[in-house]
């Protein structure tokens, strides 16, 4: 940081002579201006404000370009961990001081910090390690990165960054940090594309409005349960007119016996039915079979079941 330092101060000391120096007949307010947003952006990076001064230092380009104050954009960017940022300032500066007369010391300090910010800039290697599917693409921060023999290759500011392969419409993701100077390689396979799809299909809800199949064996309840409530009401209505009929007539009884037989078979089929653990094969299930047959003292409707 002492060196970084050291190199600062003459280019600061090149931007305050170039804005006092300026003619007069060149917008003095707007050098006034960008001389008191350059003060304002030295005062933010006394104490590590490297943000605010980056927009301090934008503003004063915008009032006076020239080569000191992109190189001290330049030094607020580096502080600040964007060194791709910082070398298009370092570069620009650089051109900038070779084009004006008295800027070849802001060039050579230019050049300085250009050679320090390439060393200390990270690199990520992204190899696709299957080749099988030679139309991957790889995508670092949303950024396509080219291919050379499987292998992307791409510099970035320190810190996280979002890699991304591509197979089609599948996509696999991976977060990566590096840190100033660091050479990472990072191995992506595209078969993670299908392995990461098939665990998601595997988790994934069933789509809305659309019902499963029920699983083998499932049945359905509702039969059963009728033919419980019938046999139920059957072998009360049989009870009840077993009770309602005089001693002596014989065809009330028997109707009344008839009637709570049936419901007595109908309620133990139904409850048989709701014990099992399978449900019956079509030919195996009870059928209801409704009938009519005149009985004595006239004609009545009786439920008899076939099994």
């Amino acid at each position: 940081m002492r060196s970084h330092r050291a190199a600062l101060v003459p280019g600061v000391t090149l931007a305050i002579a170039l804005l006092a120096t300026t003619p007069a007949r060149a917008a003095d307010a707007d050098t006034e201006r960008a001389r008191a947003l350059f003060h304002e952006a030295g005062e933010l990076e006394r104490v590590g404000r490297w943000t605010d001064a980056q927009n301090r230092l934008r503003a004063a380009l915008r009032l006076r370009e020239t080569p000191q104050l992109h190189y001290a954009l330049g030094w607020a960017l580096e502080n600040d961990d964007k060194l791709l940022e910082a070398r298009i300032a370092y570069e620009t500066a650089s051109r900038l001081g070779r084009e004006v007369t008295g800027g070849e010391e802001v060039t050579h300090l230019a050049a300085e910090r250009l050679a320090d910010v390439r060393r200390k800039t990270p690199v990520i290697k992204v190899r696709v390690t299957s080749t099988a599917d030679a139309g991957a693409r790889v995508l670092v921060d949303g950024r396509e990165v080219r291919r050379d023999d499987d292998v992307a290759v791409v510099t970035v500011n320190p810190g996280s960054h979002v890699l991304r392969i591509e197979r089609g419409p599948d996509a696999f993701e991976q977060i990566a940090y590096v840190g100033r100077g660091e050479v990472r390689q990072v191995d992506l396979a595209d078969a993670d594309v299908a392995m990461q799809d098939s665990a998601q299909d595997r988790h994934a809800p069933a789509p809305s409005g659309l019902q499963t199949s029920p699983r083998p064996g499932q049945r359905d309840n509702v039969l059963p349960w009728l033919m419980v409530s019938g046999g139920v009401a059957l072998v009360a209505g049989g009870g009840a007119m077993l009770l309602a009929t005089r001693a002596n007539d014989e065809p009330g009884q028997a109707f009344g016996l008839a009637l709570g037989g049936a419901g007595l078979v109908a309620g133990v089929v139904g409850a048989v039915l709701l014990l099992r653990d399978v449900e019956p094969s079509a030919k195996d299930r009870p059928r209801g079979v409704a009938s009519a047959s005149p009985v004595p003292g006239g004609a009545m409707a009786t439920a008899a079941f076939v099994f």
